[in-house]
């Protein structure tokens, strides 16, 4: 958001929810926890936005129900892409979605709600990425690949074109995904093997 800023004013930056550290974080205040009073007490302005960044590769799936909690309309989350991103226009991108800096998200992609995609990353045209994925930095997600829910695609990935990556799957830093992964399925290597199940 600050390198948003820096091109065209665009977000007042008011501070962190937190539960660990009672800030200042990069030079913003903690405003209180995450819990349902404190943001409350923000949604009743109707210009103020969330993003959501509560991230663990292994615990991903369990702090979905946290967020739900808060009871933050979908609306309400705020999506950021980075002025160096280079983002079709025929791309889709939905609430909460964060894209960082050299990223290249090719056309007809659809990206769900708070998907993170990292620097130097690159989407392939037809691809789609459910609610939750995270592509890592310098990943290659493939043309017509298909990130399920929760998906997590971790630094230096590869996926062929037309593969699917199954809900809260864990694919390994540097690996080479040429077939389909399962549902909380954990694959590492080139080419890519099933070592295990995300508990």
């Amino acid at each position: 958001m600050e390198d948003i800023n820096a091109v065209t004013p665009t977000w007042e930056i008011l501070g962190f929810l937190n539960d660990q550290d009672e800030g200042p974080i990069n030079g913003y205040p903690v405003l209180g926890g995450i819990d349902s009073e404190t943001v409350g007490r923000w949604l009743d302005d109707p210009n103020v936005y969330f993003y959501w960044s509560l991230i663990s590769v292994r615990l991903n799936h369990k702090f979905i129900n946290r967020l739900k909690e808060l009871g933050i309309p979908e609306e309400r989350f705020a999506t950021v892409v980075h002025p160096t991103a280079v983002v079709s226009k025929q791309a889709t991108l939905g609430y909460g979605v964060s894209i960082h800096p050299l990223v290249n998200v090719g056309p007809n992609v659809t990206l769900g709600n708070h998907i993170h995609v990292f620097a130097q990353a690159m989407i392939g045209h037809g691809a789609t990425l459910e609610n939750f994925s995270y592509v890592a930095n310098n990943a290659c997600v493939g043309a017509h690949v298909r990130l399920h829910e929760g998906a997590y695609l971790g630094t230096n990935c590869t996926t062929l074109e037309n593969v699917e990556i199954g809900r809260w799957a864990i694919v390994g830093i540097g690996s080479v995904v040429v077939r389909s992964i399962g549902d909380f399925e954990k694959a590492v290597g080139n080419p890519s093997r099933i070592i295990g199940t995300v508990e």
